[in-house]
């Protein structure tokens, strides 16, 4: 098989050959070869005045997850990869010797608190030990943030891709170091209180808010509903108020990218 050099491909553009690799290796494969320029450093940086500027995060993940056309997929690659970001992505190490408990207690305070080198060790273990306990763990974590940030599309992403394979660290590190680097707000979750909102509710008020609905938030918020809908995850009611605060009170909204717009279209 042909010896791609992925970095030779993203410096002179070759759409052709990146294509090429994805139909003779599979997306994942190639996601996994391309996912060391593909993964931030940082999300939010700040500077000595007090400005802060938020980067977006690169849909790679999700495109691969979600479409199959190979030349979608190399577009995709040559947008998203950045060659000055470039990681070094080593074996993931496991805490083989902690406890179940002591595990899952560990992955949500170090993904909280954005300690990737821990993070991705507890969520490598668990994930290794229960998948499901994993997705169900995550899931009650990604959707107490902002629902613009699109964690709950990250999750819904990974879980899909490993639908298809045992595993692969290259891009487990992809989606653990995400939603560890990626610090969101949690700040309407905690103001809110249990509200008896139905899933209905809150979808119907997504519809009667277009603007809303269109945006980046819309896709998150329609990411979180699919998490309430699938997952088991014990915060279900604070969750929906939390959201139907964000449809209300929104000051702002992102316009949704040319792959967000693609993926808001699989969640309507």
């Amino acid at each position: 098989m042909k010896n791609f050099d992925i970095l030779t491909l993203i410096n002179e553009n070759d759409k052709n050959t990146i294509t090429e690799m994805i139909e003779k290796e599979g997306k994942f494969k190639t996601l996994s070869s391309f996912s060391q320029i593909l993964d931030k450093r940082a999300y939010v940086t700040i500077d000595t005045l007090g400005n802060i500027k938020r980067k977006n995060g690169s849909m790679a993940l999700p495109m691969f997850a979600f479409f199959d056309e190979s030349s979608v997929l190399a577009d995709v690659i040559l947008k998203y990869s950045d060659l000055k970001e470039r990681q070094i992505i080593d074996k993931i190490e496991r805490f083989s010797n902690t406890d179940t408990k002591k595990v899952r207690e560990n992955l949500v305070k170090t993904i909280f608190n954005g300690n990737l080198d821990f993070a991705k060790k507890y969520g490598k273990e668990l994930f290794m030990r229960d998948r499901n306990d994993f997705y169900n763990l995550i899931a009650t974590f990604v959707v107490m943030g902002n629902s613009s940030s699109l964690k709950s599309l990250f999750l819904l992403a990974f879980k899909k891709i490993m639908e298809n394979m045992e595993y692969d660290g290259n891009i487990f590190f992809l989606f653990i170091s995400f939603i560890t680097k990626y610090r969101d707000n949690t700040s309407y979750y905690e103001a809110c209180n249990n509200d008896n909102y139905t899933l209905e509710t809150i979808k119907n008020l997504l519809k009667e808010n277009e603007n809303v609905l269109n945006s980046t938030l819309g896709l998150g918020i329609l990411c979180n509903l699919n998490i309430i809908e699938n997952f088991d995850i014990p915060n279900k009611d604070k969750v929906l108020s939390k959201i139907a605060f964000e449809i209300k009170s929104y000051e702002s909204l992102t316009e949704l990218s040319q792959e967000e717009q693609q993926l808001l279209k699989l969640f309507l």
